[in-house]
């Protein structure tokens, strides 16, 4: 369910590791003259191994002098994992990282950046969704953290027909999300205005993140200032504020969120792409609508999901896992990933999101008409630590922290004083960076 709805939770243990990057590795040719390689994944349902297992055969039937071996790893112990592997220097030549965890690889030198570009390279920028290589570039903005290869997005889930019931329009902006919510608060009889998580948690940090960066606010600037502490970070607080007092009662967090919308208790909710299969088989996932938080600009949060190429293996492995991972990036087969779970990965090449592969799939119909709108949140993807095209890697250790988590739930839960607590968190995010 974590890797469903959060993307920036990063085990300590992974950010503290040894920067010392992998060392080299022998030469891979084994007895039977072919090089072998390991694909490391969180695909641990026996479904979806079988699901890899088959785009493995396919690229080995193509490839017959490369050996995959997939190696799916339960997703609490995913961290532990990489930190160890790639301290030692035998972190597998692929391996399966969400944006947050590829950055973090970056910074210890567990991944080849010039592997990772070639492959992009090859592919073409242009094959991708602007989103999901912007929220996918390095600190610095010359490469990639990794291949992206599919996504999930979050936005505001619309329930059109309860707003049709009452004689309202979608909303598209700030000011109407807000009319919604009121006009549908009812406590008493179990309905809010709109599901909203306001917990101490990175779920809470990331939906609030997609109003603070509508309204042009963000943690760092261009030059990693700190900007927490700024007017649009206040409006943006003090929006989601009085929104949420439209939302259920206390600090509230995934599964309130979720269980408030699918049981029709609110018209709207934050939440990612992974609801849809909760809503069709509440069965109306026909009447939802994806909106997207939107003041000065439209403002999508998501995760990327990407394939990174080990460093320090011999040239023949790494040869042989770039051809892995742009057979990955071949349409078909990128369809076949996706397929794994219908609604809740979504594409990241323009062409798959048009394929009848990946349209006519049985299990994707009740909610078809929702591809266009989350083809323009993968486009529209924007994160906090994300700006000017540079990605700082310090944004994951600020979110492990929970400094704007516990902000938020101050602010929205406890009636804290708005000014002081924007202070604080300033203060705290400069001191991480000390």
């Amino acid at each position: 369910m974590k890797k469903r709805v959060l993307c920036a939770l990063l085990a300590a243990a992974m950010t503290a590791s040894l920067t010392v990057g992998c060392g080299s590795k022998e030469e891979s040719k084994s007895e039977d003259g072919k090089v072998h390689i390991q694909f490391m994944h969180q695909q641990v349902e026996q479904e979806r191994q079988d699901a890899v297992q088959e785009i493995i055969d396919a690229f080995q039937e193509e490839n017959p002098d490369i050996v995959v071996e997939s190696i799916p790893v339960n997703e609490d112990d995913y961290d532990s994992k990489i930190t160890a592997q790639g301290g030692n220097g035998q972190l597998p030549a692929i391996v399966e990282y969400s944006q947050d965890q590829a950055k973090t690889s970056v910074a210890n030198q567990f991944t080849s950046v010039d592997a990772v570009n070639e492959v992009i390279e090859a592919k073409g920028e242009d094959a991708f969704y602007e989103g999901a290589l912007r929220v996918t570039k390095t600190e610095d903005g010359e490469g990639y953290v990794g291949v992206p290869i599919s996504s999930w997005v979050q936005g505001i889930w619309v329930n059109e027909a309860m707003l049709t019931e009452k004689g309202m329009e979608v909303p598209t902006t700030w000011e109407e999300v807000l009319e919604v919510a009121k006009a549908f608060y009812d406590p008493d009889n179990r309905m809010y205005g709109i599901a909203l998580p306001t917990s101490d948690s990175a779920f809470t940090e990331q939906v609030f993140s997609q109003f603070a960066i509508s309204n042009g606010a963000n943690v760092f600037d261009g030059e990693k200032n700190v900007t927490v502490n700024t007017p649009e970070m206040k409006e943006a607080l003090e929006y989601y504020k009085e929104l949420a007092s439209y939302s259920m009662p206390g600090s509230t967090e995934v599964a309130d969120v979720n269980d408030a919308f699918v049981a029709k208790n609110a018209p709207m909710a934050m939440y990612s792409t992974y609801i849809l299969g909760n809503v069709e088989q509440a069965g109306f996932a026909q009447d939802l609508t994806l909106v997207l938080p939107n003041k000065e600009t439209e403002a999508a949060y998501g995760c990327i999901t990407v394939l990174g190429i080990a460093e320090g293996m011999s040239e023949e492995e790494t040869e042989a896992a770039k051809k892995f991972v742009s057979f990955m990036l071949e349409e078909e087969n990128n369809v076949n990933w996706l397929n794994m779970a219908p609604g809740g990965i979504q594409p990241v090449l323009k062409a798959v999101a048009e394929m009848p592969e990946y349209t006519d799939l049985e299990a994707r119909q009740s909610f078809i008409h929702l591809d266009e709108a989350i083809a323009n949140a993968v486009d529209n993807l924007q994160l906090f630590g994300a700006v000017d095209g540079k990605n700082y890697t310090e944004m994951g250790d600020i979110t492990n922290t929970g400094t704007i988590s516990k902000m938020i739930n101050s602010v929205v839960v406890q009636d804290a004083d708005i000014d002081a607590e924007l202070e604080t968190a300033q203060a705290a995010v400069e001191d991480l960076l000390k």
